[in-house]
């Protein structure tokens, strides 16, 4: 049985895991992304794979930026948060390096890949995952590829508007209204606390400690918020009709959250009457893999190497 060296470039650490064809973890671990150049991260790779040399057939590797599915260099552009990689063709280096295949994939579209394979897409023709972070992130997997687009854009759901009628600015993105920072402002505005001070660093535990001990108003919040994702993804069911959206993200673990999602689905099928009645009712599910989708999409795509 083959085993895989995937690989998850974060803006907190590098993950990575030995994965075999059954996708059981082997082995694992991680190391800060304590860098400054591209040539590091490179190089901590390399390290983490001369460690286990021998042990596996191909990398794959999770990125922030664009990545451009048919770049054999597999080039990043821009990285995200990691600026300093790009235009590093680091599927290249790695493969020139480890003198193994290499596969190396925007980190959205390796968490819904990894969804796919062994998560809460698995059995799916079209499914989605949308991760609900600073923004909103994801991909869009079809027949068991990752839609990527013409311009490697295909799954960036912040940057959707809001208001279609004015220019796109950062307040008017998804990303902006629906991110976990959204969350915090549609609950600290029902709570009369958006401007106080004392309140500025409130995070993710505090809200849904509010909301799970029966805040009336910080569940008012919540079903704002709830609603306002809600009509996006009837947006997007006319556009993919998906089989299911799985939603990821940290703040997704929580119970109140889908099931407040869900209940402004319910509620706003309920005006698709006449000719709208067509609509299909879109279906949503929690993410299964936690952190580990980007590593399982790595060893994903990379298996699509040797098959």
């Amino acid at each position: 049985m083959g085993a895989y060296l995937g690989v998850d470039i974060g803006g907190t650490s590098v993950k990575w895991a030995l994965v075999d064809d059954a996708f059981n973890m082997i082995d694992r671990g991680d190391t800060p992304t304590d860098f400054s150049t591209s040539e590091e991260v490179v190089q901590a790779i390399v390290d983490i794979a001369n460690a286990h040399a021998g042990s596996f057939e191909a990398v794959g590797v999770s990125a922030p930026g664009l990545i451009f599915e048919d770049d054999p260099d597999g080039t990043i552009y821009h990285g995200g948060a990691l600026t300093y990689m790009h235009e590093c063709p680091i599927g290249r280096i790695l493969r020139e390096k480890l003198g193994v295949p290499v596969a190396v994939r925007n980190d959205g579209k390796a968490c819904a890949m990894g969804e796919y394979a062994v998560g809460a897409l698995k059995g799916t023709r079209v499914g989605v995952v949308m991760a609900i972070g600073t923004g909103i992130g994801g991909g869009v997997v079809i027949d068991g590829n990752v839609l990527h687009g013409t311009h490697c854009f295909a799954g960036e759901f912040s940057m959707m508007r809001n208001d279609a009628a004015s220019p796109l600015t950062i307040p008017n993105t998804f990303s902006d209204l629906c991110g976990w920072m959204g969350l915090r402002r549609f609950v600290l505005e029902a709570k009369g606390l958006v401007n106080d001070p004392a309140y500025a660093e409130v995070d993710g535990r505090t809200i849904f400690e509010w909301i799970d001990g029966g805040d009336e108003d910080a569940r008012r919040g919540l079903d704002a918020y709830a609603n306002a994702f809600a009509g996006r993804l009837f947006n997007l069911q006319c556009v993919l009709d998906p089989d299911v959206f799985a939603i990821a993200g940290g703040i997704s673990c929580h119970d109140a959250l889908i099931e407040a999602i869900e209940r402004a689905i319910v509620e706003q099928r309920k005006a698709y009457t006449g000719p709208l009645d067509a609509m299909p009712l879109p279906r949503i599910t929690r993410a299964t893999l936690g952190n580990d989708a980007n590593l399982y999409g790595a060893v994903q795509e990379t298996r699509k190497l040797l098959a």
